[in-house]
């Protein structure tokens, strides 16, 4: 099959089959997750497929046109990158939604959940195979809104909700930083298409030469720190916990997080090899690193503390990505490569295995479980092989990983030469020890030690096949590519490599190669690591201290400060902008409008009578009249219902004149916008009191009449003068609209293509504003009728 056809239909029959997802429940009812589950068996097996085209390094694109006029299209970009993702995603997503099965109740909304579930797979298959950054946006920020309906898919429950937005806030508005950096980077490219830069020498170095090229760097990596919880944005991602375990396991663990790693592989040829580039991204990296990893002491979640460790175990590859000089723009990038397959391996398998203590258990606290390993005995083999590749323990596959980790920061070190010879290893090994330490708490704080006597089932046992099978799966591939780490390494992680790189990359992964450096910081890792966790609860008591005594010093206390408070912020701001009644605020604009316009004001009215014409018919005459008439009345009777009729009046008036004036279609809008203003005025004023409470004395009179007069005034000889056009500036616009409605926009009615096309921003701001009342209006009843 051809590649383009292949990777379409990966990517979008997940949407269009989530739609049928209702239709089977029906058929199936509780086995839907099964119907999912074969989607996303479809979509593996077709991105799979095309593992030999990328093998050596090669690489495929095709595209269909989109939006030719600014160079966005349809595009996408097979390479070892998109397929190492698009593998993870597929095949995770397959063993997630079989597990699923077994997690989810009968119960549940289970539509509403596998087709967030696949709407969210095929998001991330579009963003990872695009090869337009516009696209990729698009799907990049998909990829926010479906997760935040995963998230908080358990609506009735405030800590979903709080999560839910939370991660939305974060990870949408790093979303647009990183929509300005593709901007950035089209200014100085002329492109918004990935492979004609990264396959472009010459466009590279205009990238790394240009003046804009830190602000570009700096945006886009906003957007990828924000997606995968670095630095101070990695504050959504343990709220997110808070969604169903599976979606954990998939979104927060193996795919959605390491959205901002695939974004900074992607761009890695263009930025890599400058200081920037490993300031940023490696500085980011291993702060994060060191910060997340000593926070995930004091959680006593079990999801909480996958949730901090898998914060810094994406550092990890956030640091190694960032290893690059100007000689070796490569240094880290096969180790990246290599534990970004790994991590995805153990930490959802990890996941897994806290979805099923919590089903069993009944709590994720891990302070209330302990003993497992004698009810649970296949979970704890299960839990022990994810926790000890984690910890970089032989010979699992996350040992070779971080022995990859290791090396590069040893050959990064010496490339900055020294102190950083010794600095970047110490911090890498630093890391590595708050691992090893929460590692092994995860074990031994579930299965080891003593059975707790209260606040757990009295029959514990291990779960049902369909959600054992899927988290023995991940441990045999745990196993498997750590023993055998060429089946990976051959068909995954050289490709991926080659195609960051830009050139063939040949690894050589073992278990042992020696007593190298790499192995002696491993030790100290093991030496220390025993260590630091014979404090593990020392420390965590401080941290909780610590977090109670300062809980300023904190980026949520930030963020909850900002969200939290912003309703008071802009009530303050209201009040002090608007601190009265209406009228005053409409006296204010009208006097203003009065001083800006004084000037040109009085340059226009010293030319204009000579040249005004009074040539008008009767009738027109009559109309005007008549209108004058009905303003009086408006303003001057003394009782609600003649006041609005008069105004009325005035308005069926208005339309006359448009009719006289050859403009039927605006006579029409004039007449139903009358109707309905004044049936609305007509229903509100029957249950009020018929007479002006407000008495208006001869100088608020005078004064109100002085600025109505003063105005009109103004605008008269403001429109005169541009109908007249004795005015350069107020040369009429008519003739440019009537010579390019047909050639820019296609449409022979003028009026049609000024509202659709040149004035197409606003129509959409005036369609929305109708679509948010409606809701109003439709909540407004809805909630009537709960009411009662």
């Amino acid at each position: 099959m051809d590649p383009f056809i292949s990777i379409t239909l990966a990517v979008f029959l997940p949407f269009l089959l989530a739609a049928a997802v209702p239709a089977v429940e029906k058929l199936i009812k509780h086995k839907v997750g099964w119907f999912a589950s074969f989607v996303a068996l479809v979509s593996f097996l077709l991105v799979v497929s095309l593992i030999p085209l990328v093998m050596h390094g090669e690489h495929f694109q095709a595209s269909v046109e989109w939006i030719p006029s600014v160079g966005v299209e349809y595009s996408i970009y097979v390479d070892g990158l998109s397929i190492l993702f698009g593998i993870i995603i597929t095949g995770i997503g397959i063993i997630i939604m079989s597990y699923s099965n077994g997690y989810m109740g009968h119960k549940e909304d289970l539509p509403r959940y596998y087709q967030w579930l696949l709407l969210f797979m095929g998001s991330m298959l579009g963003m990872v195979f695009a090869a337009n950054t516009i696209m990729l946006f698009i799907f990049w920020e998909l990829t926010s809104i479906t997760s935040f309906m995963l998230i908080g898919y358990w609506r009735n429950r405030p800590e979903s909700v709080y999560g839910a937005t939370k991660s939305l806030l974060v990870t949408a508005a790093g979303g647009l930083f990183m929509l300005a950096g593709f901007i950035v980077l089209r200014s100085i490219t002329g492109t918004f298409d990935i492979p004609t830069i990264l396959q472009n020498e010459m466009l590279i170095q205009a990238v790394r030469g240009h003046e804009l090229f830190l602000a570009a760097l700096i945006l886009i990596f906003i957007g990828a720190a924000s997606k995968s919880a670095q630095g101070p944005f990695y504050i959504w991602l343990p709220n997110a916990m808070e969604a169903p375990t599976p979606v954990s396991a998939f979104l927060h663990s193996a795919t959605m997080v390491k959205a901002g790693i695939y974004l900074v592989a992607r761009v890695h040829p263009i930025f890599s090899g400058t200081d920037a580039w490993f300031i940023l991204i490696s500085g980011t990296g291993i702060i994060t690193m060191l910060v997340a990893g000593f926070l995930a002491f004091r959680q006593i979640d079990i999801k909480a503390l996958l949730a901090y460790s898998t914060v810094s175990q994406l550092a990890y590859i956030m640091t190694m990505y960032g290893y690059a000089t100007y000689q070796e723009p490569g240094i880290g990038v096969a180790a990246a490569t290599f534990h970004l397959l790994n991590h995805a391996t153990f930490k959802a398998c990890l996941f897994l295995v806290a979805g099923i203590v919590a089903h069993e258990a009944a709590t994720r606290d891990i302070t209330r479980l302990g003993g497992l390993r004698h009810e649970m005995p296949i979970t704890f083999i299960i839990a022990t092989i994810g926790a000890l590749s984690m910890a970089g323990v032989p010979p699992l596959n996350g040992f070779l990983s971080k022995e990859m980790f290791y090396e590069s920061s040893l050959e990064m070190g010496h490339a900055l030469g020294s102190p950083f010879t010794f600095i970047i290893p110490a911090l890498a090994v630093a890391g590595g020890v708050f691992t090893f330490a929460y590692s092994i708490k995860f074990i031994v704080a579930i299965f080891l030690g003593k059975r707790p006597e209260k606040g757990l089932p009295s029959h514990i046992h291990d779960p049902s096949f369909v959600m054992i099978i899927p988290a023995a799966f991940l441990a045999g591939l745990i196993i498997l590519f750590g023993l055998v780490p060429s089946i990976a390494v051959q068909n995954l992680v050289e490709p991926t490599a080659s195609s960051i790189m830009m050139e063939t990359q040949h690894l050589h992964v073992k278990l042992w190669h020696g007593l190298t450096g790499s192995l002696v910081m491993t030790l100290i890792t093991f030496l220390l690591g025993i260590a630091v966790y014979t404090r593990y609860d020392s420390i965590a008591k401080w941290q909780n201290s610590f977090n109670r005594k300062y809980p300023f010093i904190s980026i949520n206390y930030i963020y909850d400060g900002l969200v939290n408070n912003a309703k008071d912020t802009l009530k303050g701001f209201s009040s002090f902008m608007q601190p009265g009644p209406v009228r005053r605020y409409v006296l204010a604009l009208l006097f203003l409008t009065i001083v800006l316009f004084a000037v040109p004001f009085l340059k226009l009215s010293a030319g204009f009578i000579p040249t005004l014409n009074f040539d008008v018919a009767p009738y027109e005459l009559l109309v005007f009249f008549f209108m004058i008439i009905a303003a009086l009345g408006a303003a001057m009777l003394p009782k609600y219902l003649p006041a609005v009729i008069s105004l009325s009046a005035l308005g069926y008036l208005v339309g006359l004149l448009f009719i006289y004036l050859s403009a039927p279609d605006l006579a029409l809008t004039q007449v139903l916008v009358e109707t309905l203003s004044t049936i609305i005025f007509l229903l509100a004023i029957v249950r009020i009191p018929q007479t002006f409470k407000e008495r208006i004395t001869p100088s608020l009179f005078m004064r109100d009449a002085l600025i109505a007069v003063s105005v009109a005034s103004m605008v008269f000889i403001l429109l005169i003068n541009a109908t007249q056009g004795i005015i350069p500036p107020f040369e009429s616009l008519s003739y440019y609209f009537i010579e390019k409605t047909l050639p820019l926009a296609g449409g022979h009615n003028i009026v049609n293509v000024v509202i659709v096309d040149f004035r197409g921003y606003d129509t959409l701001g005036e369609i929305s504003v109708m679509c948010l009342a409606a809701l109003g209006v439709y909540n407004l009843i809805h909630s009537r009728g709960e009411s009662e």
